[in-house]
């Protein structure tokens, strides 16, 4: 599905927006990061919302300067380590910590991020939750797309819809 018919999907629900984008808040952002944002993140940030809570649950983080509420990902200090540390993925695999590219903060100190070493040729990136205690990616997923199409279908933390009770309070200790 394409981003613009995964954006359609978010109206007549209760979500907080800002003022979208310019084009001067994403050179800001991809600038800092010293990385190119995905194409469909910078759909969403310049078409829908420049940050946002939606359906009052998932933040999805701003670009440029934030705005009051939500502040933008390149400001994320929150995740912390060596930039050399490697992560490994639940299902197999790693990357490194400077790849992790946070987009979307949760009250539990853990970060959906953008693994921004794997860029496919449609300018995307693949998502997974990073555990911040357990230092490990969880829920990986092809795009910010299918990340958002979840949360959409299921209007639930995405991360509560990929796992079962044994995963997400045993591993993950989410209350």
């Amino acid at each position: 599905m394409k981003i613009d018919e995964t954006i359609k999907g978010l109206s007549g629900f209760e979500h907080e927006t800002y003022p979208i984008a310019t084009a001067n808040d994403l050179k800001k952002t991809e600038s800092a990061l010293g990385i190119f944002l995905p194409n469909s993140y910078k759909t969403f940030v310049s078409t829908f919302s420049n940050g946002a809570y939606l359906f009052m649950l998932q933040e999805v983080n701003a670009v440029g300067d934030g705005n009051k509420q939500i502040m933008p990902i390149q400001s994320i200090e929150t995740l912390s380590g060596d930039s050399e540390e490697n992560i490994p993925f639940r299902d197999g695999g790693s990357t490194l910590f400077k790849h992790l590219i946070p987009f979307g903060l949760d009250s539990n100190g853990n970060a959906w991020c953008f693994i921004s070493n794997e860029m496919n040729s449609a300018g995307e990136y693949p998502v997974a939750y990073f555990d911040t205690n357990g230092r490990k990616l969880y829920g990986r997923l092809d795009d910010f797309t299918s990340w958002l199409s979840i949360l959409i279908e299921k209007q639930e933390e995405v991360i509560r819809t990929l796992y079962d009770e044994n995963v997400l309070y045993d591993e993950l200790q989410l209350g």
